[in-house]
C-alpha cells in the first residue's frame, strides 16, 4: 500500500511539475509591430503585373483596376458629376474585392452608389497579398481616387 501511495504521490508531483506554469505572452505592440505592412511582404497583384517591381507593379495594379470598372461603367448613364471620389476597397485573402465606402458618399444618389459597388464586385480576382514573415494571405484595403468621366 506503501509503494503505491508513493508512487501515486510521485507520479503527481511529476505531472505537475512537467508543465509549464508560465505561459508566453506577446505584447500587444510586438503583434502590431509583426503586423505592419514593409517592403518585403507581396502586395496584391494581377498575373500581367507580377514582374513589375514596386512602383511600376502597384501603377499597372491600379491600371487594371481602372480598366476594370470603366469597362463596367462604359455604357451606364451618370447624373452630370465633376467631383472626385475616393473609393476605399478591400482584397480578401482569396482575391476578391469589395468596396468599403465611398467619400464623399453624400454626393451620390443611390443609384450610382450601386452602380459604382456593382463595377468593383465585377474585377476579377487578384492574387491576395501575402505577410511575408508569417507567410499567410492577409486581407488589405486601399484608396483609390475615382472620379466619373464624360466625353
Amino acid at each position: 500500500m506503501n509503494i503505491k501511495f508513493y508512487s501515486v504521490w510521485s507520479f503527481v508531483i511529476i505531472i505537475i511539475y512537467s508543465c509549464d506554469l508560465k505561459y508566453a505572452s506577446v505584447s500587444e505592440s510586438d503583434i502590431e509591430s509583426a503586423s505592419t505592412w514593409n517592403m518585403n511582404d507581396q502586395p496584391p497583384s494581377f498575373p500581367q503585373c507580377n514582374n513589375l517591381k514596386n512602383k511600376d507593379h502597384l501603377n499597372c495594379f491600379k491600371s487594371v483596376i481602372e480598366i476594370e470598372i470603366n469597362k463596367f461603367l462604359n455604357d451606364k448613364i451618370f447624373p452630370v458629376d465633376t467631383n472626385q471620389y475616393s473609393l476605399t476597397l478591400k482584397i480578401d485573402t482569396i482575391g476578391k474585392f469589395t468596396l468599403n465606402e465611398i467619400n464623399p458618399s453624400n454626393l451620390l444618389d443611390k443609384t450610382s452608389v450601386n452602380m459604382i459597388k456593382n463595377a468593383v464586385d465585377n474585377i476579377p480576382k487578384a492574387q491576395p497579398a501575402i505577410k511575408t514573415n508569417v507567410g499567410e494571405f492577409v486581407e488589405v484595403t486601399f484608396i483609390l481616387p475615382f472620379k466619373l468621366k464624360y466625353e
